[in-house]
């Protein structure tokens, strides 16, 4: 029997009979592999009941990537199912001031949802730039933004929690703009720079659970008679590390594994919600994050302090955000899909951030769905459902100066040459990683022994393909 065509055949049967899935898209921030006790984080250390529960109920993914190993490229990709360096993104983040980099004239996730008769909102962290000025001018109307991208509503975050702004985005506009007045301060909020828009101003240590609220009132908001897409990004546990006074002092590792409890009392609260109303059942849940989690050099700091009380942010892998490692690169992966997925299923199966696209597309229609613009996503979709695939073609990851790497199943190839725009402090900061390393992940997953003169043939191999996908060709 053709178990994937049975799964299709199921799949397009119970979409038709009992209406498109609802789909929550929840995103983390800087938050690496080990932070979570269904991926080994010690309970004596920090807990993540809520995260744990998503594990129970749905897929764990063990083998989970991101297109880059910092946050805008990410969630560019995550919206545009292409990686961000083949246009707007060949290095580095969006910077506060920067217009939209999502190209309003292709098709994105949420537009695509939006055809089939979802409602959607982006909440929380957005970082991916507001109109078409630089710099953007925040006391006007801030179009093109999430809105002409496919985003009925959208309350976000701009950038970090210490950006310069302080403020809130609501659609278009600064949320609760009062004037066009506005006064410079230097380092007058926690150190850090500042501009003081008329508005009402963020409160780093209650975003976290604010930004829920807005999340939870919006879904209670929402028909039961018509789909809805939420895009969730949380501002956890991106630096600041600002825990709220509910989980201040509630782990054993300081305020990093507070922090952490933070973002698991907001996946726990959007769930109940879920539960609480009925629309559980019929919703994919996936939550996932941006990059690693980001290690200072300093032990002082909170993540420091938690490294030190035994927390292995990074699960262990070499690396952390911003660097070409699979510490910047891996993250968790947990899907729940009542009905669909095996509860407390587990796969090894290679798969990105970018493939969201791809594979949310072939769940709301239960077949695989043609994207033209998304050209690096690949569906996972039947994996969901216990269907073994074929494994997933070469995918690439990047730094934040734009470094590449290419992972085609135990392989991973370091290939050494920065973008030609990437600035000389950025390539003289990372000049360490731009050596052409091949390593077997099988076989030395902390990348600790670089096999590129035992097999030549396989990075020769490898650094093709890349060169393939640079002139054009797609990935998925």
């Amino acid at each position: 029997m053709n178990w994937t065509l049975f799964a299709t055949l199921v799949t397009a049967l119970s979409i038709s009979a009992f209406g498109k899935p609802n789909i929550v898209v929840f995103m983390a921030d800087d938050f690496g592999v080990g932070c979570i006790n269904a991926y080994g984080a010690p309970e004596k250390l920090v807990q993540t009941p809520h995260l744990n529960r998503l594990a129970e109920t749905g897929m764990r993914f063990t083998n989970a990537n991101t297109p880059a190993s910092v946050c805008s490229p990410t969630r560019y990709a995550l919206l545009a199912g292409a990686y961000a360096w083949r246009g707007p993104l060949p290095f580095g983040v969006v910077n506060v001031f920067d217009p939209l980099v999502v190209d309003i004239e292709k098709e994105t996730l949420p537009k695509y949802l939006q055809k089939l008769g979802y409602s959607t909102a982006q909440i929380g962290k957005w970082h991916l730039g507001y109109g078409s000025r630089k710099p953007a001018v925040f006391t006007e109307k801030l179009s093109p933004g999430p809105n002409d991208i496919g985003f009925d509503y959208h309350f976000g975050l701009p950038q970090n929690l210490d950006d310069m702004l302080r403020v809130w985005i609501e659609n278009d506009a600064v949320y609760g703009l009062r004037s066009k007045k506005v006064s410079s301060y230097a380092k007058s909020y926690y150190g850090q720079p500042y501009m003081g828009y008329d508005a009402p101003q963020r409160c780093r240590e209650e975003a976290s659970e604010y930004l829920t609220e807005r999340a939870v009132a919006w879904l209670k908001e929402q028909s039961k008679e018509q789909p809805f897409f939420l895009y969730f990004g949380s501002p956890a546990t991106h630096h600041p590390i600002v825990p709220s006074e509910r989980m201040r002092g509630k782990s054993n590792c300081g305020a990093y594994g507070d922090f952490i409890q933070d973002l698991d009392f907001s996946v726990g609260e959007i769930v109940r919600v879920l539960e609480e109303t009925g629309m559980m059942e019929k919703t994919i849940f996936l939550f996932t994050s941006d990059n690693g989690s980001d290690i200072p050099g300093e032990e002082s700091r909170p993540e420091g302090q938690a490294i030190k009380a035994g927390l292995k942010l990074n699960g262990g892998y070499r690396g952390d955000k911003h660097t070409i490692y699979e510490g910047g690169g891996r993250v968790p992966l947990l899907v729940r899909w009542d009905g669909k997925i095996k509860p407390g299923s587990v796969t090894d199966r290679m798969v990105n951030v970018v493939d969201i696209f791809a594979t949310l597309a072939e769940s709301v229609n239960g077949s695989p769905v043609e994207l033209a613009d998304a050209i690096d996503s690949s569906s996972f979709a039947p994996t969901l459902q216990g269907v073994k695939q074929e494994p997933r073609q070469a995918m690439v990851g990047t730094n934040v100066a734009g470094l590449q790497a290419i992972r085609d199943g135990k392989w991973k190839y370091i290939d050494p040459k920065f973008p030609d725009s990437t600035p000389e402090k950025m390539r003289k900061a990372f000049k360490k990683e731009a050596v052409a390393a091949l390593y077997d992940l099988e076989r030395d997953p902390s990348e600790q022994e670089n096999r590129i003169g035992d097999h030549p043939e396989v990075a020769q191999r490898l650094g093709a393909i890349l060169n393939q996908y640079r002139a054009g060709l797609g990935s998925r």
